[in-house]
């Protein structure tokens, strides 16, 4: 059996310590940036559905209009492979991204905080047409 010397252990303390103070700081309020806490389950006021099948989105006909701030749910879904569901800004930087599952409901539920318009792109390697599923300015964000 090994004996971990006094200093050891309050060493140890210390770090754990830290650690649960970093985790507790990140989920909260106080962290820049952070609008809504993941937990709070923001009930959405509308619903898009996506699907995805042989390289290919198809959207909503309506498109996607969304108010900044509104709880929107996006549900993809995919008839053969796995593929990535991503929004990005104009800069390219990702809003959010999920993966794709064939015979499945993808959910998630967002909430925007800038207006704009917003490219989808395939974030999941499914094949040699991946690189083509991307759909510049589809989502359009108003305040």
């Amino acid at each position: 059996m090994v004996k971990i010397e006094k200093e050891e252990k309050r060493y140890l303390c210390l770090l754990i310590l830290i650690a649960i103070l970093v985790n507790v700081v990140a989920i909260s309020p106080i962290a820049p940036g952070q609008s809504w806490l993941f937990w709070s389950r923001p009930i959405p006021t509308k619903e898009f559905k996506v699907s995805i099948c042989n390289y290919q989105f198809t959207l909503p006909p309506g498109g996607i209009l969304v108010k900044v701030g509104e709880a929107v749910k996006f549900v993809a879904t995919s008839c053969d492979v796995t593929y990535g569901f991503g929004i990005f800004y104009k800069s390219g930087r990702m809003v959010f991204q999920m993966q794709v599952l064939p015979n499945y409901s993808n959910e998630i539920v967002w909430l925007f905080d800038e207006p704009g318009s917003y490219t989808i792109r395939s974030t999941e390697y499914s094949g040699p047409q991946h690189s083509s599923m991307v759909i510049p300015d589809v989502v359009t964000v108003v305040a």
